[in-house]
């Protein structure tokens, strides 16, 4: 089953390998792991927004309605 990954902040995240991507035209991609202090960060705000809720509680295979 192919699934289109969330975007935040203009990184791509995904769950599964626990890091924010982004692969500008014309440069090197950038992986920032979810246990650095910048990924951290990022991991933190993206899951206040009600996007990052909804993909960690499918991530985590969480009802909606708990």
């Amino acid at each position: 089953m192919i699934r289109i990954l969330p975007v935040f902040k203009g990184y791509t995240v995904d769950m599964r390998l626990q890091e924010f991507r982004k692969v500008p035209l014309n440069d090197l991609p950038e992986f920032v792991p979810f246990l650095s202090d910048k990924g951290a960060k990022l991991f933190y705000e993206f899951r206040q927004t009600e996007e990052g809720r909804k993909e960690l509680n499918r991530f985590l295979d969480r009802n909606d309605e708990e």
